[in-house]
């Protein structure tokens, strides 16, 4: 027993004495945690809604007696009177306003009359603010149906209330789905070969070989980076390729409405250019991960909370409902500008300018890998794991 005890205690000085380890441990508790506190926080805004956002609502024949439904809501809102159906229409897909009340005429007294009026709220899925509008909106409105009498109807009618096309309803279930599941595929691609490359090669104990030959260590960490980046591009197109045929059926296909039939070949080489860039700084930042790591398992270790992190940035595109971000210099961050630019590039709204961006800025940070390896390579006490 007390030989047991002893090497019990041996193996646990060594887990909490050796600092790899023990980062290896902790790290992955603590990024979990701070992601899942990050996306929950993202998922509250979207249901509860933006309560820095001001609604603009278009209503038409509304009586004083709905205001407090809209109060109930919490959110802030902007009441505009509307001109006619068809202009407050235009103006939701024009993005000028977010929803559109229409009350029947005389509704307080018609209910007087015990005759049963109704209300017809019009929205675009496609927005994710005119979304939202209507979700807490049709609640509230529906909330009181049922504590009035006589009661009134909401959008009780057989037309359609959401303005969304297909085409766009397409596009939105596609840019919800597409970025988050295409980095997963690129990273997990990339963290088959790249950790294998340089911390199989110290494990192995070849590396020593390799440094000692007469190239610069810079060339060296290039020439991988290159191959790594190479193979792992062959996974990410045919990936690419099997996504983009299952996508329509694993979003519903025709009962869904879902197609690809909006998107040309623009759409597919602008997507190509990203997932190049893409895979290219996956390729170094998990190389670098592998350069400093001791073993394959220690590099897949350490690649896993980087791998949590490229999941944390990629499931923003979800949670925006596919919108992609307006900002110029959001397209400056790794990762997530790749994410809004094939956002942009399958949501029927690209912008060259945010592409141009993206490819150069991912070009940038692959750059300044290059020369970080490249240094890591130079130093004896981490290639040698002295």
């Amino acid at each position: 027993m007390s030989d047991i005890i002893t090497i019990m205690k041996k193996e646990l000085k060594r887990f909490f004495s050796d600092k790899r380890i023990l980062l290896s441990l902790i790290l992955p508790g603590v990024l979990i945690y701070v992601m899942y506190s990050f996306m929950g926080s993202i998922f509250e805004n979207v249901f509860s809604g933006n309560k820095d956002y001001t609604y603009i609502i278009a209503e038409e024949n509304k009586p004083d007696s709905f205001d407090d439904v809209l109060k109930r809501t919490g959110i802030k809102y902007e009441i505009k009177k509307a001109e006619n159906e068809e202009k407050a229409k235009a103006d939701i897909k024009d993005g000028n306003v977010d929803i559109y009340i229409k009350f029947d005429e005389n509704f307080d007294e018609k209910t007087s009359e015990n005759a049963v009026p109704s209300v017809e709220v019009y929205y675009d899925s496609a927005n994710v603010n005119s979304q939202t509008a209507y979700t807490l909106i049709y609640s509230a409105l529906l909330e009181r149906s049922v504590k009035v009498t006589p009661v009134y109807l909401v959008n009780a009618g057989e037309e359609s209330y959401d303005l969304a096309t297909k085409q766009e309803l397409s596009a939105m279930m596609i840019t919800m789905m597409l970025p988050f599941i295409l980095m997963i595929f690129l990273f997990t691609g990339c963290m088959a070969v790249s950790t294998e490359s340089i911390a199989g090669e110290k494990e192995r104990g070849t590396i020593a070989t390799l440094l000692v030959t007469p190239v610069k260590r810079s060339h060296i960490a290039i020439g991988k980076i290159l191959a790594l980046s190479i193979t792992s591009l062959v996974s990410a197109v045919i990936s690419f390729i099997g996504l983009i045929f299952s996508l329509p059926k694993l979003m519903g296909g025709e009962a869904t409405g879902i197609s690809l039939s909006a998107y040309g070949f623009s759409t597919y080489i602008g997507t190509l250019g990203v997932i190049i860039v893409t895979v290219l700084l996956f390729t170094v930042i998990l190389s670098i991960v592998s350069a400093l790591s001791k073993s394959i398992k220690e590099a897949s270790q350490f690649a896993m909370p980087v791998m949590i992190v490229v999941m944390a940035v990629s499931v923003l595109s979800m949670v925006n409902q596919g919108a992609a971000n307006t900002n110029w210099w959001a397209y400056l961050i790794p990762v997530y500008n790749s994410a809004q630019c094939i956002s942009g590039l399958f949501s029927l709204s690209f912008n060259s300018l945010f592409f141009v961006i993206t490819v150069i800025s991912n070009i940038v940070f692959v750059g300044l890998g290059v020369f970080a390896l490249a240094k890591i390579f130079n130093s004896e006490k981490i290639m040698f794991n002295k």
